[in-house]
């Protein structure tokens, strides 16, 4: 059944659910501060339907933390049947500058989609941003928190319902925390000789990649969340300091043991579909850096019946080709490689 949604804030979260909602044929409406920004978002094809024409059942709120708690404030009186779902990634500190009252009367709920872009604005919205992405109940009644599954369930996404001060503990960890180290190994390139970032390659870009992320709106949520957040980074500042110095001391039993916490901390990231971790092998493979070769491989795959888990693609230095990293279910790379092999590829070893 269609509803009437309403957003609040048109940026690369909000703008994004309005797309992936209208083309399942929900009735949306959109608004935002900045006029600029709603007419980007209109441009991507979202109707300009007049909010006043019909009252929302849904109202998503997509701005930064610090606005959010007036934002909501506001949207309970104004909206006085709709259910509200902030999508902000901190609770505890909007929580407690909400009116009484509004938490206890269940249409509120903070609803976090752990998805998102290195890049900002409505202009990087997509509607399938969602697919497959897990989003953060809290609080609500059961009402509310049926209703709001409903609606996420329709993005591609699913949903966990965690107490707030449970959220904000686990994205210190495993969102927060990692914004801030890439932020800060990307500070170390500004002094670097250009001569020595010519060298860099995909470990680089990997670690940094997240780095591009709008800091406004990061320092937002990083406030929102500082205390949480402070309690992770002094342990990773801990374990950098100790490392240190087992580097001047040569000490090797120092240093290998972070590396294998980091081994045994990497595998308990769930895999595929929510299971258990996946253990994937790949193969490398060398293309010319044209039109078509990239399709030609994969088709090249798909004739040998093989399922691929992730690809990734590092260009070659100075060269107009690139090595493509194939990943493959543990056991499967021997088969992928030399049926590659067999079809004229440059296959370059298997991980």
């Amino acid at each position: 059944m269609a509803h009437s949604v309403h957003i609040i804030g048109c940026g690369l979260i909000g703008t994004s659910i309005a797309l992936s909602l209208h083309e399942s044929g929900h009735t949306v409406t959109i608004e935002d501060i900045d006029p600029d920004h709603v007419s980007q978002a209109l441009n991507l094809g979202l109707p300009a339907t007049n909010l006043h024409s019909q009252q929302p059942e849904i109202v998503f709120i997509c701005v930064p933390p610090s606005a959010a708690a007036k934002i909501v404030n506001e949207s309970f009186v104004t909206f006085e049947d709709a259910l509200l779902l902030d999508v902000s990634s901190v609770r505890n500190s909007i929580i407690g500058q909400l009116n009484p009252g509004l938490i206890e009367s269940g249409r509120v709920m903070g609803a976090h989609p752990m998805a998102g872009r290195e890049v900002s604005g409505p202009g990087a919205a997509r509607g399938d941003l969602f697919q497959d992405r897990m989003w953060v109940l809290t609080q609500g009644s059961q009402q509310s928190q049926a209703q709001a599954t409903k609606i996420i369930s329709e993005m591609g996404g699913s949903v966990v319902t965690m107490d707030p001060a449970d959220h904000d503990r686990a994205v210190a960890l495993v969102s927060h925390v990692p914004q801030l180290v890439s932020s800060a190994l990307a500070a170390q390139l500004l002094e670097a000789d250009q001569s020595d970032l010519a060298l860099s390659g995909s470990g680089l870009a990997d670690s940094i990649r997240i780095a591009g992320s709008d800091p406004n709106l990061w320092v937002d949520i990083l406030q929102g969340n500082a205390a949480e957040v402070s309690l992770v980074l002094r342990k990773v500042s801990i374990e950098l300091a100790e490392l240190s110095m087992a580097l001047m001391k040569r000490d090797r039993d120092r240093i290998e043991q972070t590396l294998r916490a980091g081994n045994e901390g990497k595998m308990r990231i769930p895999g595929k579909h929510g299971t258990g971790q996946n253990r994937f092998e790949s193969v490398n493979v060398m293309i010319s850096d044209q039109p078509g070769a990239l399709a030609e491989l994969f088709n090249g795959v798909g004739l040998l019946n093989i399922n691929l888990e992730d690809v990734r693609i590092e260009h070659v230095l100075g060269a107009p080709s690139g090595i493509v990293q194939l990943y493959v279910p543990s056991g499967q790379s021997e088969a992928l490689d030399l049926g590659l092999q067999d079809q004229g590829f440059d296959t370059r070893g298997r991980q």
